[in-house]
Parts: C-alpha cells; structure tokens; sequence
C-alpha cells in the first residue's frame, strides 16, 4: 500500500510538470499569434513596427510618428490594426482661402476644393461663386477664393420724372416760347432684385413696378417764324441761308453776249435783266423764288429780290446780284449776305 501510494504521487507531479508546460507553450503560442507587423508610410518614409494588442493610434505611436492637426490617416485611428496592414500618412501643406475679402494661409492634407472648405466649415451656397471650383484640385500655397451671393428685393416709392415735349410753331416769332402745359412729376413703388458679393452690391433689376401717379407733360410751343427789318417793316421769310454774293451785269464780260445778240439782257427764266434780279443755283433756290439780300459787312443791302437767272460758276451757296454798270460791278467784288427766303 505505501509503494501504491508513493507511484500515485509521483505521477501527479509529473501529470503537473507536464500540463504546466503544455500552458507555457499555449500561453506563448496564443501571444505569439496575437503579434502583428505593420507598415507605415509617412511621405518617403517607411517604418515596420510590430503590435500585439491596440489599434492604428498605437500603432503611429509605437512608430514614434508625431501628428499634426490637419494630417491625414488612410485608415481611421480607431481601427484595430490587422497582420501585414498599410498605414499611409498624408502631411497637411499650406494653402490660401480668400473669403469674403480676407485672405488666410490655412493647413490641409485635402487636395479638392470641396474637401478643404468642408474640413474648416466653409459652407458654400448654390449662388456663390468658388475658384477654382468645388471639383478641382489645388497646390501647395493656391489660393481658393469664394465669394459669398446674396440676393434681396427692395420695394421703394420713386419719382418718376415728367417728359418736355416741343412743339414747333411758324405762326409764333422765333425764339419765342409759350408753355402751354406746366409739367408734373409721377410717382410709382418700384421693386428691385439686389445682388451683393462680399457685402457689396453689384447689380441691380427692376423686376416689378406699380405707378401710384402718373407724370403729366410738360408742353412747350416754339416759334419757328423769321422775320427781317427792311425798309417796309418786319416781313415774314420762310428761311435764311448765309451765302458768297458777287456782282454781274449785262456785258460781254459778264455774260458772254454783245447788244444784237437775241439772248442779250435776257435771264434764263426769259424776262429781262434789271435791277433786283439775281442769279443762283436752282437746286438750291428755285427759280422764281423772291427774296432779301441782307449785307453783312455793314453795307447797304443789295434788298429785294427775285430769283431769276443761272451762272455756269453759280454752284450751291452762291448767289450773283445784278448791277447795270459794270464800275458798281468792279466795286461790290465779293462779299457774304444773308439771303433770306420770303413768303
């Protein structure tokens, strides 16, 4: 019984050694298991740490990589890390943002317009204006620039400004004015569509009006009737053409024709030459036309007319003054006349 006893003791010892051997190896198996390798990749850089328990925080950590704010981590810093797994790590650069005229050098590892405003909470509205756009990439120290559009209706009350209306009349002096109706201003509510980028309005649009008043007109009456002192009064002309007179008279010189000749004396509308008759284009003055030639050289006036012959030298504001001697002739040369066209 005493030999029975002491071979059961020892097999429970050696039952004992070898299940707390059979636990090391477990336990250093189990741990050995639950060890993973990592990579990260910071830039060029590449670091392989290794991780039993903990998660991609641990991991950078174990790495001794130091993050700033605005880096970005391919996967979550919460994730449990995974044998073999790749952490890539995107450095935040320096970009500009111009908003609503304030320029600001921020740090970002986005690269698309939208990411880097949604990451600083830049809302941005259908209407506003962004550039480059939303989709588009920018580079290390562009700019985005966003202008911030708002729009608003203003409703106002305005004058609205009476018209002047001229009306001509000859059967008043010229330079003379009546008013006939005395203008008055209208009055309307206007509504406008306002637009503002940055605060500041840039545009704009009437889109709706409702006149409360309307403007009267004002009417004025001009006189438009000329008049020339003579030596029978004021007489009424339709109109005043400022021409170059010269003188002619019924000689070979002048004309071209000696007594005898049947054409000698006679105008081209057939009468006779005589004193007051005169000579002028026909596209300009019709012939038969009767007129007053007003000197302006402080002479005396040549006086009335009748529009009754042509020159051949006779062209457009020109107009030749008959004289029977040819001496009156040689003195009156050339001068400038008003002609004044009578009624």
């Amino acid at each position: 019984m005493e030999t029975e006893s002491r071979n059961v003791k020892f097999f429970t010892k050696r039952n004992l050694m070898i299940l707390g051997i059979v636990l090391l190896i477990g336990i250093f198996s189990v741990s050995y298991g639950m060890k993973k390798e990592v990579i990260i990749k910071d830039g060029e850089k590449k670091v392989k740490v290794c991780v039993r328990l903990g998660d991609v925080a641990d991991a950078i950590k174990k790495g001794n990589i130091t993050l700033n704010e605005h880096d970005k981590v391919s996967i979550p810093l919460k994730s449990k890390v995974k044998d073999g797994m790749v952490i890539a790590i995107e450095r935040a650069h320096p970009v500009n943002i111009q908003l609503e005229g304030k320029l600001e050098e921020v740090l970002t590892a986005n690269e698309k317009v939208k990411d880097i405003l949604d990451e600083y909470s830049i809302i941005v509205d259908d209407d506003d204006k962004v550039m480059p756009g939303l989709d588009e990439k920018v580079e290390k120290y562009e700019t985005i620039t966003v202008v911030k559009v708002d729009e608003e209706i203003v409703s106002k009350k305005e004058i609205i400004p009476f018209e002047s209306v001229i009306q001509y009349s000859d059967k008043l002096d010229k330079g003379k004015v009546n008013l006939i109706q005395q203008g008055k201003n209208g009055e309307r509510e206007a509504k406008y569509k306002v637009v503002y980028e940055d605060g500041k309005e840039v545009s704009k649009e009437l889109i709706e009006e409702k006149v409360i008043v309307s403007p009267q007109k004002e009417i004025v009456e001009k006189g438009t009737a000329l008049y020339v002192a003579t030596s029978r009064g004021n007489i009424r002309v339709k109109k005043a053409i400022k021409m170059t007179a010269t003188a002619y008279d019924a000689t070979f010189a002048s004309t071209g024709k000696h007594p005898g000749d049947p054409y000698y004396g006679i105008t081209r509308s057939g009468t006779k030459v005589r004193p007051g008759v005169v000579a002028v284009d026909p596209r300009v003055i019709p012939l038969g036309t009767k007129l007053y030639i007003e000197a302006l050289d402080g002479s005396k006036d040549y006086g009335f007319a009748s529009a009754e012959d042509t020159g051949g030298a006779i062209k457009g504001n020109r107009i030749d003054l008959y004289f029977e001697s040819p001496n009156d002739v040689a003195k009156y040369g050339k001068r400038k006349v008003m002609v004044y066209i009578l009624e």
